[in-house]
């Protein structure tokens, strides 16, 4: 019955348990076969996942590639990186510009007329305003009002800030012989006005503003306000910031100094140039799974057509990219990659390039993805006959149980029989003996 538990040689008489363990280890040893096998389906079936994952990550180069993108790009050169940089979108047109930057940008800075000698000196002020001027318009303006209070100038310099920080940044500058309150423009691109202290025209002006006696700002900035200008032929372009935006469709500068620069716009086959680069760095990482599956002192699958089937139709597609000597091919079966073969045939023929780009796509594309699904299909196979074989080793591991107390009832029995012939054997012994000791007796 199930939950017995039975002692081997309990009467001495027969040492069973050994001859069990003996029979228990002949009947395991289909489990031990199971176990080999699932432990090899295993290993196979991890080895296939990497193929898999291999090819997923190269048919991921393929999804949603469009070619058209790859041929729109275009980038911009700049003669003198010092002077300028750019940058151009597909929509600027191929031409070359001679630029001169006349001018950079820079924020307008003022000094307060009235200052302190110590800045723990206390001071009082009444209620001011600030004006930003954001255009040469009447009405492109900006007030900001500060209250009234007291205390030292870096208390002031904090109530300014409070109130006029989205246009206008309050710190202290010390001349050498006073600490004045400084103004300045929070950004370049916040306002179109230029300095002229002659004409009186300011990007930031104050009104009611006194500090020890003396009224308002200097009339001569600590920095004046400018445009960054850039000249074009007889065109000159201004801009609030250092950055002008769209003087071709797309095209962007970044001025750096002023000075001289020659901008070229052209078509640009860097997007190509990595694809190919991606697409041999791909190519080879599952060629190398396959080369390391079908090993011939190692792979797992040696001599699997299925498997080699995979290189060979890798390499079956690469003529077209031998021709224009686009790759190569090394000993292992691996790629080697000539981005200088790119640029050739770019300058040649961008056409038949594009053709060639989307050759690839078409070929490779197709072929990968029914790989994908089938690989995901041998896995999936791989997995089912692992979990049958798992449920042939639970039931077998059931019948060895239910085997194993079978047998030790069995030899249990066995000794229980053989301890009863001996006693019976020893009382015939012992009935002999007496009654030979009975017949000697009477003589």
């Amino acid at each position: 019955m199930a939950g017995e538990i039975y002692f081997s040689n309990l009467t001495g008489k027969l040492d069973w348990g050994y001859i069990v363990d003996q029979l228990l280890r002949l009947k395991s040893l289909p489990l031990e076969r199971m176990a080999n096998e699932a432990n090899q389906l295993k290993a196979k079936q991890e080895s296939l996942s990497k193929l898999a994952n291999s090819i997923d990550a190269f048919n991921n180069l393929f999804s949603n590639l469009s070619v058209d993108d790859f041929f729109k790009s275009k980038s911009a050169n700049s003669s003198n990186t010092n002077v300028l940089t750019a940058t151009a979108t597909a929509e600027t047109p191929n031409v070359t510009l001679n630029l001169s930057v006349i001018q950079l940008s820079s924020k307008e800075v003022r000094l307060s007329k009235g200052g302190v000698s110590d800045l723990g000196s206390n001071i009082s002020w009444s209620a001011f305003t600030i004006t930003y001027k954001k255009g040469p318009n009447p009405e492109d303006v900006e007030t900001f009002t500060v209250e009234g209070g007291s205390g030292t100038l870096k208390d002031l310099v904090d109530k300014i800030n409070k109130s006029a920080e989205s246009k206008i940044i309050a710190s202290v500058f010390y001349d050498g012989s006073q600490y004045k309150l400084m103004l300045s423009e929070k950004g370049e691109a916040l306002s179109t006005v230029e300095t002229d202290a002659n004409a009186g025209t300011y990007v930031i002006s104050t009104s009611g503003l006194v500090i020890n006696g003396q009224s308002d700002l200097d009339d001569t900035p600590l920095q004046q306000a400018k445009n960054a200008k850039v000249q074009v032929g007889t065109t000159i372009v201004q801009s609030p910031t250092n950055r002008i935006e769209n003087l071709l469709p797309g095209l962007t500068l970044e001025l750096k100094a002023t000075g001289d620069a020659t901008v070229s716009i052209v078509d640009d086959y860097s997007r190509v140039r990595n694809f190919f680069a991606d697409f041999v760095a791909k190519y080879n990482a599952v060629i190398k799974q396959v080369n390391e599956m079908t090993d011939k002192d190692k792979g797992l699958f040696q001599g699997d057509q299925i498997i080699t089937g995979v290189k060979n139709s890798l390499a079956g597609m690469l003529d077209p990219l031998f021709k224009y000597g686009i790759v190569s091919y090394n000993e292992d079966g691996t790629l080697t990659f000539n981005s200088s073969a790119i640029d050739e045939l770019a300058n040649k023929d961008p056409q038949e390039l594009r053709r060639l780009v989307e050759t690839v796509k078409t070929n490779y594309g197709s072929y990968l993805e029914r790989a994908r699904i089938d690989f995901q299909s041998f896995i999936s196979d791989y997995q089912s006959r692992i979990d049958r074989l798992t449920q042939n080793m639970a039931k077998f591991r059931e019948q060895l149980l239910q085997e194993e107390q079978r047998l030790k009832l069995e030899f249990s029995k066995v000794e229980m029989f053989m301890n009863q012939a001996q006693e019976t054997m020893d009382r015939i012994k012992n009935f002999i003996v007496s009654l030979s000791e009975m017949q000697g007796g009477r003589r």
